[in-house]
């Protein structure tokens, strides 16, 4: 199923500037947005090893997400952990089209 999340990078980029993490639901599941100089990326809401949420934590110049409880970092492009200490991050697929920014799920 494919759901527009905004109508164009631009309103992508003014509600989640880079560097941002927002939380983000969709039909009543919550999901994290990122926007970082390689792109937009949703993933999971919650850590996979204790379930902390993600919005607290921060990205770094490697492209990965890092878990503000444990510092556990994530690929942004695998989902995988660095020193694989826990299961992967999911990561959800999402696609820039002419009228806008869609999440796949």
């Amino acid at each position: 199923m494919s759901i527009r999340l905004f109508a164009s990078i631009e309103e992508a980029s003014r509600a989640v500037p880079p560097g941002q993490l927002r939380k983000l639901v969709v039909k009543g599941k919550p999901y994290l947005l990122i926007h970082n100089n390689t792109g937009f990326f949703v993933t999971a809401y919650a850590c996979p090893h204790q379930n902390e949420p993600l919005t607290k934590g921060k990205l770094n110049v490697f492209n990965e997400l890092i878990c503000p409880l444990h510092e556990y970092r994530f690929n942004l492009q695998t989902g995988q952990e660095a020193n694989q200490r826990c299961g992967h991050l999911t990561l959800y697929q999402i696609a820039l089209k002419p009228d806008g920014l869609y999440l796949n799920i």
